[in-house]
C-alpha cells in the first residue's frame, strides 16, 4: 500500500514497475484519478519529471493530462485522469478487427497526438495496442509514454512513432503487424484496400517515409473524403475469412460440389431439352448470373479446342498514363508561365514537394487575375472516370475541365466538369467517364494565408482513371 496524501486517497495499484500506477480518489472534487508514483532519483524519474513540466499545458484528448503533482515521502506522484477500463489490446482481442470507418477514427486520434508530443520535442518510440486505454465512448487514449510516463524505447525518435502508428493501422485492419520479409522490408497484407496500403506503406518505409507526424495526419484526413477508395477495405469473403476463418468452409465446399454437378451434368445432357433445364435449375440455386460469354483461344493446348470464359465485355477502369503536365497561364505577363521547372516535381513520391503556384498576397491573386492551373495531358481520347489529387495546402479549391484538345484562354474550354472548393489533402474526383484527351485542373483560391506568411497551392501527386474511349 502506498502511502496516503491528504488530498488524494491512494487505493489500488494498477502496474508496477520503475512507474507505478495506482488507482486513487480526488477528496476534494470527488473524482476518480490515477495516480502514476516514481522515484525522483532514479535515471527513469528524472526524465518523467522533466517529460511532466515540459508537458504539463500540453492538452489534447488522446494524451493523458497532468491534473497535479504531489510529494509522497521520498517520492513523487503524477496525478491524471483515471485510466480506461479496457485497453485497445483487449478490444482487438474481443473484436478481432476493426471496420475501416472506426480505424480512420483511432488512427486519426494517435496521428493528431503523436503530432502535438512531436511539436514538443518528445516522442513515445513505439506505440503498441497494449500501450492505448478505449474508452467507452470509443475514443483512445496513450497511456503509457510521456508525459506521464517514459518512453516505450530509448531513443525516442518521432520516426520511430511513424512507423509504429502504420504498423498498428495495418493490424486494426487485418488482426496483426505486418511481416518481414527476407530483406526486411513490411509485407503489406492484400486483405488490405490500395488507398490503406498505400498510406501504411509510406510509415513503415523509412527510405520513403511521410516527412513528419503532421503529414501523416494530413493523409489520414484525406483518406476520409476518399469515400469511393475507402468504401471496401476488404472484400466480403476476406473479411470472413478475417474474422471466421472456418465458418465458410462447409458452404464454399457446397458450392464447389453444386459447380462440378453443372459441369458434368452440361457435358453429358446438355443437347436434350432435360439437360438444359436442368442446368437453368442448378444455376439457380448457386446464384449464378449469366452473362455474356467471350471465347477466347487456350494457347496452352495444342488441339483446336477453344475455353469459354464468363465475363463482362465493358472495359475496366484503370490508371491512365499522363503523358505530360504543363503550368497554364492565360492572365500571365507573357514572359513565363509560374515555375514550370517544379511540374518534375509531382508525382515523385515525396508529398512534402511539389509544383506551386507563385506567392500572392491573398487568396484571390492578389486581385491580379482570376486563376492559374495545370494542363494535363492524356495521349487519345480517354473516358476519365477520376482525378485523384495531393496536396498540402488547406482550403484551397479548384475547377476541372476537359477537353479534345487544349484551349487558349479559360473561356475556350467549355463549362467545367466539376468544382471542388476548401479543399484539404487528397480528394478524388467523380469524374462519370466524361470525354477527354486534355484535362485542365483551374485553381480558383490559394487556401489559406502560409505560416511565412502569402498565398500559394502546391500539387504533389496527380493520377488519372478511365478507360480507352475506342476500343
Amino acid at each position: 500500500m502506498a502511502e496516503d496524501h491528504q488530498r488524494y486517497r491512494i487505493d489500488e495499484r494498477l502496474h508496477h514497475g520503475l512507474v507505478e500506477s495506482w488507482s486513487g480518489l480526488d477528496r476534494t472534487l470527488d473524482r476518480p484519478v490515477t495516480i502514476r508514483i516514481l522515484d525522483p532519483s532514479s535515471e527513469v524519474g528524472k526524465r518523467v519529471q522533466l517529460q511532466a513540466r515540459s508537458l504539463v499545458r500540453l492538452e489534447h484528448p488522446s494524451l493523458l493530462h497532468v491534473l497535479d503533482t504531489i510529494e509522497l515521502d521520498d517520492r513523487v506522484g503524477l496525478v491524471t485522469e483515471t485510466l480506461p477500463e479496457t485497453s485497445l489490446e483487449e478490444h482487438l482481442a474481443l473484436e478481432g478487427i476493426l471496420s475501416p470507418e472506426e480505424t480512420l477514427a483511432v488512427a486519426t486520434q494517435l496521428g493528431e497526438a503523436l503530432l502535438s508530443l512531436h511539436s514538443a520535442g518528445f516522442a513515445i518510440g513505439d506505440l503498441q495496442a497494449k500501450h492505448i486505454g478505449r474508452r467507452k465512448d470509443g475514443t483512445v487514449v496513450i497511456v503509457d509514454g510521456p508525459p506521464t510516463s517514459d518512453a516505450n524505447t530509448i531513443p525516442a525518435r518521432p520516426q520511430d512513432d511513424i512507423v509504429s502508428l502504420g504498423e498498428l493501422i495495418h493490424e486494426l485492419l487485418v488482426g496483426f503487424r505486418p511481416q518481414l520479409d527476407h530483406q526486411g522490408r513490411h509485407e503489406i497484407h492484400p486483405a488490405i484496400s490500395s488507398s490503406f496500403r498505400q498510406l501504411i506503406r509510406r510509415s513503415v518505409d523509412r527510405d520513403n517515409q511521410w516527412s513528419d507526424a503532421s503529414a501523416l495526419v494530413l493523409a489520414l484526413r484525406s483518406l476520409n473524403q476518399d469515400l469511393d477508395r475507402v468504401s471496401s477495405v476488404v472484400e466480403p469473403g476476406q473479411i470472413d475469412y478475417l474474422k471466421a476463418e472456418r465458418s465458410w468452409l462447409a458452404p464454399a465446399a457446397f458450392v464447389g460440389i453444386l459447380a462440378a454437378v453443372v459441369i458434368l451434368v452440361g457435358l453429358l445432357v446438355t443437347r436434350t431439352q432435360v439437360g438444359s433445364s436442368l442446368v437453368e435449375n442448378v444455376r439457380e440455386v448457386v446464384r449464378l448470373e449469366a452473362e455474356e460469354p467471350i471465347v477466347i483461344d487456350n494457347f496452352e493446348n495444342s488441339t483446336s479446342v477453344t475455353t469459354t470464359v464468363v465475363a463482362r465485355p465493358e472495359s475496366i477502369s484503370s490508371k491512365l498514363l499522363i503523358v505530360s503536365i504543363v503550368p497554364f497561364d492565360p492572365e500571365g505577363d507573357g514572359r513565363r508561365l509560374e515555375h514550370p521547372e517544379k511540374v518534375e516535381l509531382i508525382n515523385n513520391g515525396d508529398s512534402s514537394s511539389g509544383w506551386y503556384t507563385e506567392r500572392y498576397t491573398t487568396a484571390d491573386f492578389g486581385k491580379l487575375k482570376d486563376g492559374v492551373g495545370l494542363i494535363i495531358s492524356l495521349g487519345p481520347p480517354q473516358q476519365i472516370d477520376r482525378l485523384r489529387i495531393s496536396s498540402p495546402t488547406i482550403d484551397w479549391s479548384f475547377e476541372i475541365f476537359a477537353s479534345e484538345k487544349t484551349g487558349g484562354g479559360i473561356q475556350e474550354w467549355g463549362d467545367p466538369v466539376a468544382i471542388r472548393d476548401e479543399i484539404s489533402g487528397t480528394i478524388t474526383v467523380d469524374l462519370e467517364g466524361v470525354p477527354g484527351a486534355t484535362l485542365l485542373l483551374w485553381i480558383t483560391s490559394l487556401g489559406r494565408e502560409l505560416p511565412a506568411g502569402g498565398h500559394r497551392v502546391t500539387v504533389s501527386e496527380i493520377s488519372v482513371t478511365g478507360r480507352p474511349k475506342y476500343g
